[in-house]
């Protein structure tokens, strides 16, 4: 199983998303490619114009992956995916703090 993300990325950009799958693993204790298939999901759903617009989001870019970096974006695939939350930034907040001060 591999990434199924942007084509466009470049280096650096996939290295970030090989980090995402490395804390998946680390912190939350999944398989490598249960890691894949979560990241997989999350970024076809919140990438998709349609999906965001439905959860009244934006959909998240590149930019947004890099600026909540490699740990926070393991949180959120871990919460939205593998937990199967409904997307609600004021509950994943909940939801990390609790997580991280553990």
């Amino acid at each position: 199983m591999k990434l199924e993300i942007s084509q466009d990325y470049d280096e650096d950009e996939i290295w970030l998303f090989e980090r995402i799958v490395s804390h998946l693993k680390a912190d939350h204790a999944h398989t490598h490619e249960k890691s894949i298939e979560l990241v997989n999901s999350y970024y076809g759903k919140f990438t998709n114009e349609e999906f965001c617009h439905i959860h009244g989001i934006p959909a998240q870019n590149i930019d947004f992956f890099c600026h909540i970096e490699s740990v926070g974006m393991a949180d959120r695939v871990h919460y939205y995916e593998a937990l199967f939350n409904t997307p609600n930034e004021d509950e994943f907040i909940q939801w990390q703090r609790k997580f991280r001060l553990q």
